[in-house]
């Protein structure tokens, strides 16, 4: 028998990305075009030393032969221009993967665990784009003082959501008909 797992949060229904550039391209919600889709990672001991997965899939069509890349962002509020990529920490990315003017499958994963009394997290990340896959390797970019307990750490204030995720995908050469889909976006324990 597996492990089951029940949804803890799950993103509302993102636009697609259209990307006629190459710099990463953040998923917006489809309610409201101005703010990102998202996961908010929950605190008040719900998660508090606990292992999580974060799940994200679609596919993308790219409009040449050219790379696409799927990006698991983190902050610990959204930032206030959230479609900057370089305003989150990049929490995993891959391989750029070479699509060649087609429709594609990806997906990326990510187990992780966070505590408050020193208030790290560590983790691993995992991703697959047109069939080509990204062992799970450790994380490198971590965000620190995170507080998801019901007490104050010192000075740090309680925390909840303890930070939110997002999605972005990079596409290697700007094409007007390249498109991507976010699908699916859920945490799970």
């Amino acid at each position: 028998m597996g492990n089951s797992s029940a949804t803890i949060r799950k993103a509302l229904p993102a636009n697609p990305v259209n990307a006629n550039v190459t710099s990463a391209q953040v998923f917006a919600l489809t309610s409201n075009t101005a703010a990102p889709a998202t996961v908010a990672v929950p605190g008040k001991l719900v998660l508090e030393a606990r292992k999580f997965r974060v799940r994200a899939s679609g596919n993308l069509f790219t409009g040449g032969t050219l790379t696409a890349l799927a990006t698991l962002l983190m902050a610990k509020t959204i930032p206030g221009t959230p479609f900057t990529s370089g305003n989150w920490t990049v929490l995993g990315a891959g391989t750029a993967r070479s699509v060649a003017n087609t429709w594609s499958p990806w997906w990326i994963e990510t187990d992780l665990a966070f505590e408050s009394s020193g208030g790290t997290m560590g983790g691993v990340f995992s991703q697959m784009v047109n069939n080509l896959y990204d062992a799970p390797a450790a994380i490198s970019n971590r965000l620190t003082g995170l507080n998801g307990t019901n007490a104050v750490v010192g000075t740090t204030a309680i925390a909840d959501p303890v930070f939110y995720l997002a999605v972005a995908i990079t596409f290697g050469t700007g094409n007007a008909a390249n498109l991507a889909n976010l699908s699916e976006f859920v945490l799970e324990a």
